[in-house]
């Protein structure tokens, strides 16, 4: 029997997970509990798409073209619901998914992460912390890039966690925000030439990799 999903909006955390079993999922709520589900992310999500009756297919295309991304695209699926993709484990086997989701509504704060190789804690309602292999900077960016995706999606109005964008913000409109993200990729270029010219063989991380 297929276990049963939590509520979309109680979601938390969608995290692929090694134990005795293999490859598996952990979804963790929004109150601290989780449940370890025998299947791949992707499955999770195309059995979270499927409740929801969304063509997941159409919605990576539409969210890519507003957040001109080539991929791990945020992914607003319900009211309540906005997975933002994460790096949050090094592969044992090739081919393993190194990609976990945080639900946008259950972040409460992105915060420096001291302990290799992990450079990010994502910490979640509930006191659930995910450590990430990607900088601060570059979780940011993706949370920029998911409110930006779900401010296209007439369901959804987007509380916000601490340090990202704010439409109270004087001057804030769609399309400056949109510039704005686009001018985070130019200045991530810069910092990397610069870096690499003073470093060679070092580059910055980027969120697509």
């Amino acid at each position: 029997m297929t276990n049963p999903l939590p509520a979309p909006a109680r979601i938390a955390a969608i995290i692929p997970c090694y134990n005795a079993a293999g490859d598996n999922t952990t979804i963790i709520a929004c109150d601290g509990s989780s449940t370890t589900l025998a299947c791949r992310v992707r499955a999770v999500i195309g059995r979270l798409a499927r409740s929801r009756a969304v063509d997941l297919a159409a919605l990576r295309a539409r969210t890519r073209a507003d957040t001109e991304r080539k991929n791990l695209e945020p992914l607003p699926l319900a009211p309540g619901l906005v997975l933002v993709p994460v790096k949050v484990r090094k592969p044992r086997v090739t081919g393993d998914s190194t990609t976990g989701y945080v639900n946008f509504h259950a972040i409460t704060a992105v915060c420096a992460n001291p302990n290799t190789p992990y450079q990010t804690t994502i910490r979640l309602s509930g006191k659930t912390e995910i450590p990430v292999i990607w900088t601060t900077a570059t979780v940011n960016r993706q949370l920029a890039l998911a409110r930006l995706a779900a401010s296209t999606a007439s369901t959804l109005q987007l509380p916000l966690p601490a340090g990202a964008f704010q439409e109270s913000f004087p001057g804030y409109t769609p399309e400056l925000f949109s510039l704005a993200v686009k001018l985070v990729d130019v200045f991530h270029e810069i910092i990397n030439i610069k870096q690499g010219s003073e470093h060679p063989g070092t580059t910055l991380p980027r969120s697509d990799q």
